[in-house]
């Protein structure tokens, strides 16, 4: 039985279209998309055989569930979004692990779907067009031109109910009557807009659609890319940890004793001790160094003056900060437990905004901004209405599991071409920081040489020999080191 406390409103093909027919509406009297039952072969006993026997319902067919969507009498967007459940159930039914089923997946809850359906895009009959879909339903009666779809809207409308995570909701749930009248409003807002006003706005919401798949596209291949990387890290070490781990002890040893004879050498009168004092001062000066230039490169400079996003002067660091408060404090009222518990948030909006309010604890209101931390992504103005953006996103799309991204905030034109402008802007920025990230992880030095490495057999002794002629003359070295160092406190 399903946790329907973990997914309320998810459904899969095979209860989506059970559903379909317990609720089968009468056609209209002489009505055009009227499909009778007739002969075995017929869509609804098609399905109807799927449902009643084991075979995989994803290897259903966008005709199939058309023509059984007709006969059920569903309108133009239930339909659209019953061939794309069909077709999300046949591309994540090949990215299922080894032993686990979908249904499995589904009780887990919307987060662990949403990552199975990373980088799904409608198949389209296992890989045909956008067009073919169009021109299907356009067989059918002109279901598409009949609803004021012509080709460039459908087109539109199937990406935008992707973004919406519409095909992973029942048809009669409130994340698609939203998405329906978020559609219609839309519509009507449009209708009195002047022509180019609307032509700039159907540009703006391809652009953002299109970024929006693009940044998912992107993070996963990241996701993969990472993923080829460290399975060469994990190849390289089960092959060469044995000698490579010895290496490194011994390099760390060597480096140990060229520091504390270099000092002893200095100033004779350290003792052990004392050595032992200096290097682990030392050695953590190094760590936390390097630490703070590793939050340096990722810090998000453009809010700040200043070449380089140098601090800028007391008076500009005040203000500065003063209005990353103001946005700490409403990002605390808006995602702090007693506040979202009297609200009808989702479990799923509830995780999300404990997550955003765990993110925040640590900056909230009282705690100083230093010098040195004011530039860091974490921190910065910018990383923090971002993070305003996400919960204000979530408290609008209150009650709703779908995905908060894919409405367009504003009640008029001009604020929703704001908001179009400025998410634009977001994602064209992180998908830049994406492929700046994927290009280092595919031609990161380190992973690439690790893979010249396992190319053979041949090629594996030759680093095995390598690695132990390297550890031996460490060896040698460090015996050296030693001496010397225990002649220098023999003087």
């Amino acid at each position: 039985m399903p946790n329907m406390e973990m997914r309320p409103f998810v459904t899969l093909l095979r209860e989506e279209l059970s559903t379909c027919l317990a609720h089968k509406q009468p056609a209209a009297a002489g009505g055009a998309h009227n499909i009778e039952e007739g002969s075995e072969t017929s869509p609804p006993k098609v399905v109807f055989n799927f449902l009643q026997g084991k075979a995989d319902l994803a290897a259903l067919s966008p005709p199939d569930l058309l023509d059984f969507a007709i006969y059920c009498n569903l309108d133009f967007y239930k339909t659209i979004a019953l061939i794309l459940k069909g077709e999300w159930q046949w591309y994540v039914v090949q990215r299922l692990p080894e032993g686990k089923s979908l249904a499995e997946f589904a009780d887990e809850g919307l987060a662990s779907l949403r990552e199975l359906s990373s980088g799904f895009k409608p198949a389209m009959e296992k890989n045909a067009t956008y067009d073919g879909l169009y021109q299907l339903m356009e067989r059918h009666g002109g279901l598409a031109g009949a609803s004021g779809y012509d080709k460039k809207a459908f087109r539109h409308i199937v990406n935008h109910m992707v973004l919406a995570d519409i095909h992973l909701f029942a048809g009669n749930s409130p994340e698609l009557e939203n998405f329906v009248a978020a559609e219609a409003a839309e519509r009507k807002l449009l209708k009195d807009a002047a022509s180019d006003g609307v032509d700039e706005f159907w540009k703006k919401k391809r652009i953002w659609i299109e970024l929006e798949n693009e940044v998912g596209t992107l993070l996963l291949e990241l996701e993969e890319q990472t993923l080829r990387n460290r399975k060469s890290q994990r190849e390289w070490m089960a092959t060469f940890g044995h000698i490579y781990i010895p290496l490194v002890e011994a390099e760390y040893h060597f480096n140990s004793l060229t520091y504390r004879i270099e000092r002893k050498s200095e100033d004779p009168a350290l003792t052990v001790e004392d050595l032992d004092v200096l290097e682990e001062e030392n050695r953590k000066a190094e760590e936390e160094h390097l630490y703070r230039l590793k939050q340096s490169a990722v810090s998000l400079k453009r809010d700040l003056t200043g070449p380089g996003g140098l601090v800028p002067e007391d008076d500009e660091t005040e203000a500065y900060e003063q209005e990353c408060k103001k946005i700490l404090r409403k990002i605390w009222r808006l995602t702090h437990p007693d506040a979202i518990d009297q609200e009808r948030f989702t479990t799923e909006q509830k995780k999300k905004l404990r997550a955003y309010f765990e993110e925040a604890v640590p900056f909230q209101e009282g705690g100083r901004l230093e010098d040195d931390e004011i530039t860091l992504g974490m921190r910065s103005l910018g990383a923090l209405r971002d993070l305003l953006a996400k919960v204000e996103a979530v408290w609008k799309s209150m009650g709703l599991d779908c995905n908060e991204y894919s409405v367009i905030q504003g009640e008029t034109l001009v604020e929703q071409f704001a908001w179009l402008d400025q998410r634009i802007a977001s994602l064209e920025e992180e998908a830049n920081q994406v492929r700046v990230e994927l290009m280092a992880a595919a031609n990161d030095p380190e992973f690439r040489e690790m893979d010249a490495c396992l190319v053979s057999a041949e090629q594996i002794e030759i680093i095995t020999d390598a690695l132990e002629a390297k550890l031996d003359g460490y060896k040698e070295q460090n015996r050296e080191m030693e001496r010397r160092l225990e002649a220098l406190f023999a003087l």
